[in-house]
């Protein structure tokens, strides 16, 4: 409780911008849209408003936002939305939400992919709140000593299935059209990349980098993998899951929504990075963010500087981001490294550390074609009978999404 007020009294102290004011002046209130489950946290972190501008937190369909933004009455319009990153560039392309000017200073606070997240082109469109990414989640019971590379870890899973105490040597969830995300820490461990980036560090979907040279020069692996068994991409999300959680398998990639699935196992287990699989190359993980940007409908209505100010200085804040996640249906960190900090929650922060070294989950339109392109170039190289060597299959990939980017 003493925690609660003194965040709620922090964030009071930040919304006062520009001094008190008349007590006749009724300002235009600022609304915000966000998912019905995120309402609740919303309402938390803007309750005390702006230099006496009340915030009216609206719930909507975020999924759908930018045609709503197309086709809504301005005079309902919103003027911040809580937005998945992954959507950033398509409103950001459309001039639906508004580039912010961000001080270096708050920048620093923050984990820097999940600020790269809401870049486009050369502007900021948003201010992260919470963060996720997966891991890999080790049966200790299993395997006593953590593995220090994959070599390491490839034997070890293929030797307890030897042994006949396992049934899945590695819990890596495909399927039938294959999983960009979950595959990603192979991925980019061997070598390889979605999309490079241009001078502002943003995404350029011209600078494709799935069949790179490094990766080429690694690739073989996969077919290894599936060669020993260790790859199936059979296995499923549900099937990774449950075979996990049975006992079954040794290693699992997961994300922190597993969390209340792991509090409820009955052996011992680690959370940790991937361990690298080529020497000086860390396999870095996709970091999916939220967060809270600003529409065109603000300047519209005469509060631009106040809900600026909301998400850049509020939002952004150690203590705002550490109430918004307090409040949150969403289990994820706080971007803000500082709230990060705060968290007590172990197992959470286990998560975070394991993806230090991640990578902004891609934010350009060009990403669905490389996720999918992807997905598929996994699946061809680990299915089981007739599988494609994945020189092949990643060549493939790499000449498909660059027919898109142009």
């Amino acid at each position: 409780m003493r925690t609660s007020r003194v965040l709620l009294g922090a964030l009071l102290a930040l919304a006062v911008v520009g001094g008190a004011q008349p007590a006749h002046a009724a300002k235009k209130p600022i609304v915000v849209w966000v998912d019905s489950s995120m309402r609740a946290a919303t309402k938390t972190l803007f309750a005390a408003g702006i230099n006496g501008r009340e915030v009216r937190v609206r719930a909507r369909d975020m999924s759908s936002v930018a045609e709503q933004l197309r086709t809504v009455d301005p005079a309902e319009a919103p003027d911040i939305i809580l937005i998945d990153n992954t959507q950033t560039a398509a409103l950001a392309a459309a001039t639906l939400i508004e580039p912010l000017t961000i001080p270096t200073q708050t920048t620093r606070g923050f984990v820097p992919a999940a600020i790269d997240g809401f870049r486009y082109g050369f502007g900021n469109y948003g201010i992260p709140m919470q963060r996720s990414n997966l891991a890999l989640i080790t049966n200790a019971d299993l395997v006593p000593v953590a593995p220090e590379t994959f070599a390491q870890l490839s034997r070890a899973a293929l030797q307890l299935k030897d042994d006949g105490r396992i049934t899945v040597p590695f819990a890596l969830a495909q399927g039938e059209k294959g999983n960009a995300e979950t595959t990603y820490p192979l991925f980019s461990g061997l070598g390889g990349f979605a999309f490079g980036t241009n001078a502002a560090g943003s995404l350029d979907p011209t600078k494709v980098g799935i069949d790179n040279k490094l990766f080429r020069g690694h690739s073989q692996r996969i077919d290894s993998w599936k060669e020993s068994g260790l790859l199936d991409s059979a296995v499923t999300a549900e099937r990774a899951r449950e075979t996990f959680i049975a006992g079954q398998s040794p290693f699992w990639l997961a994300g922190p929504e597993d969390i209340p699935t792991l509090r409820a196992v009955s052996f011992r287990y680690r959370v940790t990075a991937l361990p690298p699989i080529v020497k000086r190359l860390a396999p870095a993980p996709l970091l999916r963010s939220w967060g809270f940007a600003v529409t065109p409908f603000a300047r519209q209505h005469r509060v631009l500087p106040a809900a600026i100010a909301l998400v850049t200085r509020v939002a952004a804040s150690a203590e705002g981001q550490a109430a918004f996640a307090a409040a949150s249906t969403r289990i994820g960190l706080p971007a803000n490294i500082a709230a990060a900090s705060r968290v007590a929650d172990r197992l959470l922060v286990a998560f975070g550390a394991a993806g230090s070294a991640a990578v902004a989950y891609p934010n350009i339109p060009q990403w669905l074609e490389a996720r999918a392109a992807l997905g598929e170039a996994w699946r061809d190289s680990t299915r089981g009978e007739g599988a494609t060597p994945a020189a092949e299959s990643f060549a493939v990939a790499q000449k498909r999404v660059r027919a898109v980017g142009g």
